[in-house]
């Protein structure tokens, strides 16, 4: 699209300098040219589609005005700006946009700014002439293979703005904050740079109007081709039939890509290979093929797909799915279920995972609109916090917006305030409580003022920290608490059963009932459980890791009584950046729905523990006449169901290490596999997977053999 230079650049003067208004480079698909008040990007027609302005400094006075623009190299303008509401006559700023005949442009900025001056919100102008600009980011993960050998992962390959035209498109590499955007203006991040200035960078790329997101980052980053795989399905999960997905590959530049190897294949969570098939292709320009693959029928199961490009025997890129079978199923005792979600996006959309929630189990959340939620069974508790440095000054507005809204969303409950317990040191611990108290004073007298019985839940406690709970108690918060109080029982490197460690679940718990006891007992809400499942990190779990675990955290949560186990949360990626990829950042990694809201083993694994637990009552801690064999018992409408799982391997999952990986989904990852013969009340026993399948197992004179590990089994049959 963009081969060659062409010769209706203006006049090159001996020095190199154009006149502002000759300023331009054009190429046979675009132009770059100076602009009255800044730079335009034009089509190849000559039409106008994006116009480069103004920088406001959105934090501090000063505004930055085009001035002059030089042509410094044929493919390179130089813009000046004037300074405007400028009082230290300091600030200086200048900028270069290099063009290559591929499409793209980089902007280059480089700030003067006396200390002191806030540069962190500076907004660049871009007006959209010829172009409409899209509100959703195309937010680009490159999968990468990790070098130990772990599981692969995505990197942040770049966030995309499009601006989409009739005959060309624009699509901005983001240079800053996405969330910092209006209908004129994107953020820039300014860093210092060795010369003690400013610097801020983002890039421009043009490309056919129809192009995609990832074919514009597939132009910038010269990459010959993308690969994308999808279902078409909502979180690629069906209730039944056959699931199928398709490999589309693009090549979005001007040379023909041959000897094209695309392989795809599929494993099921035993290991098995599914699919495993290999196609050689030839690509003119922008040419697109789209082939479709099935997977075989299952009545619940979870496949893992992946399809991938070679050329000359290298692989460029490839990209990773999971699809998934979960039947219909209705729960029967919703309304005591303590089965919670703590977290939510609405990807793909607020309908579709309401559905989701519903299905799988749960009944309580940590926030929402009881309007829109009780539709699907839902019941929204309210969460809302103080920042706890927070000026006095500011306290009353912020409680009476924090009321304003649970009224309005009819939540009968509100977790008031989240862990500012979190790195707090023990000398301050008194200071903090005091003003909670003072807090929960003054939200109360409001409630009385607004008629509201809304039930406070004392803050999320980070971990059990007796210290801290027992200071609020001391200052006079408890009082308040009569929806209850919450706690975090992080969890690092260890199955929920483990205790000993301050990060453990089971010992997070007990630790945390026993001042309960002592202060006098509360319902305990776990508002933040969790199964992360950041790749290759020793603290967190594996994807397998995560579904056993998350079995175990609502079982031995029910067995301990607590009022409601939320989980954090539904979907990877963070509340400011949904939909986003930061390897780097484990707080990326907390669903139990990849970013783009494929299913994890962990989902199948919430709805299949849910699925038993519903209408349950704990009975009893479980023994067996062989110590390493650990279980929990359940009366549920459908019978005794013991929750057994084998100790031989131990409770901590891994080790910290040089170079730690862990070990792909369908790899089981305990050693001991051992065969242990329990008591039977029914000739069939049947047996449970985390990921809730359920074979029969035949018993022979009162007794059955089952092949335990430290994965958790869920059985109807045993005696206890």
């Amino acid at each position: 699209m963009f081969k060659k230079l062409t010769l209706t650049l203006a006049a090159f003067c001996a020095a190199g300098i154009f006149a502002a208004e000759k300023a331009a480079i054009a190429y046979p698909g675009y132009s770059l040219e100076a602009d009255k008040g800044g730079l335009v990007i034009k089509d190849g027609s000559g039409s106008r589609l994006l116009k480069i302005g103004r920088q406001l400094c959105s934090w501090a006075p000063p505004v930055a005005y085009p001035e002059t623009v030089t042509q410094i190299a044929p493919d390179t303008l130089k813009v000046d700006y004037r300074i405007d509401k400028d009082k230290s006559g300091q600030v200086a700023l200048s900028a270069t946009f290099r063009a290559t005949p591929e499409g793209t442009i980089f902007a280059d900025y480089e700030l003067t700014a006396p200390e002191g001056m806030k540069t962190g919100g500076i907004m660049q102008e871009l007006q959209p002439v010829g172009v409409k600009k899209q509100p959703e980011l195309f937010k680009s993960g490159l999968w990468t293979r990790d070098a130990n050998g772990g599981v692969p992962y995505e990197v942040r390959d770049g966030y995309f703005r499009g601006f989409h035209g009739k005959h060309a498109s624009v699509w901005l590499q983001l240079g800053g904050n996405a969330n910092y955007t209006s209908s004129w203006a994107e953020h820039l991040s300014y860093k210092k740079n060795e010369s003690g200035k400013q610097s801020a960078s983002c890039v421009f790329q043009l490309t056919p109007p129809g192009a995609t997101g990832a074919e514009a980052a597939a132009l910038l980053r010269n990459r010959p081709l993308t690969l994308t795989l999808a279902t078409g399905k909502p979180f690629n999960l069906w209730d039944s039939g056959v699931p199928e997905f398709t490999v589309n590959i693009t090549n979005p530049g001007s040379q023909t890509q041959s000897g094209v190897e695309l392989a795809v294949t599929a494993r099921d969570y035993d290991g098995r290979s599914v699919l495993n098939e290999k196609r050689l292709l030839t690509l003119a320009p922008h040419q697109s093929e789209t082939l479709k693959f099935q997977l075989p029928e299952a009545e619940r199961m979870i496949w893992f797909a992946e399809a991938s490009v070679k050329q000359g025997g290298k692989e460029l890129l490839f990209t990773r799915t999971s699809l998934a079978v979960l039947p219909p199923h209705e729960f029967q005792d919703r309304e005591n279920s303590r089965f919670g979600m703590s977290a939510y996006f609405p990807v793909p959309d607020m309908e579709s995972v309401y559905k989701l929630m519903r299905r799988i189990g749960v009944r309580i959340l940590r926030h929402g609109d009881n309007r829109e939620c009780a539709k699907y069974g839902l019941l929204a508790l309210d969460h809302a916090n103080v920042p706890k440095a927070q000026a006095p000054s500011k306290d009353k507005a912020r409680l009476d917006q924090i009321l304003k809204r649970a009224m309005e969303f009819e939540n009968p409950e509100i977790e008031f305030c989240n862990e500012w317990n979190m790195g707090l040191k023990p000398e301050f611990h008194r200071k903090y409580a005091e003003r909670y108290a003072k807090l929960l004073r003054q939200f109360r007298q409001l409630c009385k003022e607004r008629n509201s019985d809304i039930k406070i839940i004392g803050m999320g406690i980070a971990g059990d920290d007796p210290k801290f709970v027992r200071a609020l108690a001391a200052a006079g918060a408890w009082e308040y608490f009569d929806g209850g109080i919450a706690m975090h029982p992080g969890r690092g490197n260890f199955t929920p059963d483990y205790e000993k460690n301050q990060w453990s679940y089971l010992g997070s718990i007990r630790r945390f009932k026993k001042v309960m006891g002592e202060l006098g007992e509360k319902p305990i809400h776990l508002s933040e459980v969790y199964a992360a499942t950041h790749a290759n990190d020793w603290w967190k779990d594996s994807e397998r890791q995560a579904a056993e675990n998350v079995v175990l955290t609502y079982a031995l949560g029910l067995a301990e009584g607590v009022a409601s186990i939320q989980f954090y949360q539904l979907h990877d990626a963070v509340w400011h950046d949904i939909g986003g990829v930061n390897h780097k950042d484990s707080e990326y990694s907390y669903g139990l729905l990849r970013r783009d809201g494929a299913v994890k083993p962990s989902l199948l694994a919430y709805a299949a523990v849910a699925e038993q637990l519903d209408g349950a009552k704990f009975r009893k801690y479980l023994t067996f006449k062989d110590p390493q064999v650990k279980g929990v018992g359940f009366d549920t409408p459908r019978g005794p169901l013991a929750v057994v799982y084998d100790r031989t391997d131990g409770m901590v999952q891994s080790q910290k290490s040089p170079g730690f990986i862990h070990l792909e989904p369908w790899v089981d990852h305990w050693k001991t596999h051992r065969e242990v013969t329990l008591p039977a009340i029914s000739d069939e026993v049947t047996v449970i997977d985390p990921i809730g399948r359920a074979p029969q197992v035949k018993a022979v004179d009162g007794k059955v053999t089952l092949t335990l590990s430290g994965a958790p089994l869920m059985v109807y049959g045993l005696q206890f």
